[in-house]
């Protein structure tokens, strides 16, 4: 009897764990699975799904030419020395207010741009253009070079060691700047400075729509936070328009 009993329930058994999960599951409605929300960094709704690529690619506002063309001030020749503030050789500084200028040249795409030419001419501490005077004027400074040249690095940094320009007959501070790349071209542009008061009086910068001003305009902030004696730091970053081919290796 007892053995009758087993075979019945092992032969059973197997039907009866087969038919549970059907009768359990036959009448439960199926519903779709909600995909979480994401929004890009501007709150736009999107999904793994969407077609539109994201605002970061968009292109870059290309850095401004002059809106002007460069007058009589612009040398004939260069200084190939990226130090402005002291000529080389000397043991005498330029006179007033050594600052510090920086930057990264990049193609439209954020690309960083190696071996750019960038060539800069400015006033004196007294807003002189030394090419616009007399060689024996009082107002020239035997210690400033007037111009400067520097190449674009491996990222696309370049630098300057220079003086505050001194304002010139109705024209804010400025630095003038020539750049070069041989799969660019030229852009000649200028470079004022953020917060000065003579912005709002020159005519030239004001030529400009305010987009354009804030691309000329460097961002200034001292090399020391804690002490406002500290030498300005001028960053003024530069966008090329166009491309840049990416390197094969």
């Amino acid at each position: 009897m007892i053995y009758k009993l087993l075979v019945f329930l092992f032969i059973s058994l197997p039907l009866l764990a087969d038919e549970t999960p059907k009768e359990i599951y036959s009448n439960e409605e199926t519903k779709p699975i909600a995909l979480p929300e994401f929004t890009d960094i501007q709150g736009k709704a999107m999904n793994t799904y969407s077609k539109e690529a994201p605002s970061l690619f968009s292109p870059q506002t290309p850095t401004p030419s002059r809106f002007f063309a460069a007058d009589l001030s612009m040398p004939d020749v260069f200084a190939t020395t990226n130090n402005l503030a002291k000529k080389t050789g000397s043991f005498y500084r330029a006179f007033g207010e050594v600052i510090f200028v920086q930057g990264t040249i990049t193609d439209s795409f954020g690309v960083p741009i190696q071996n750019a030419v960038v060539e800069i001419w400015q006033t004196n501490a007294a807003g002189k253009y030394h090419t616009l005077l007399e060689p024996n004027s009082e107002y020239i400074d035997r210690f400033f070079s007037m111009s400067g040249r520097a190449i674009s690095d491996n990222i696309g940094n370049y630098h300057f060691i220079t003086i505050m320009p001194g304002g010139t007959a109705g024209r804010s501070p400025h630095i003038n700047m020539n750049i070069y790349h041989p799969k660019f071209g030229k852009l000649e542009t200028e470079m004022y400075f953020e917060n000065h008061p003579f912005n709002k009086s020159d005519y030239q910068y004001l030529a400009y729509s305010h987009e354009e001003q804030k691309l000329l305009t460097a961002s200034v902030h001292h090399s020391d936070i804690l002490n406002p004696q500290s030498i300005k730091l001028c960053t003024f970053n530069i966008v090329l328009q166009g491309v840049h081919q990416y390197k094969k290796f």
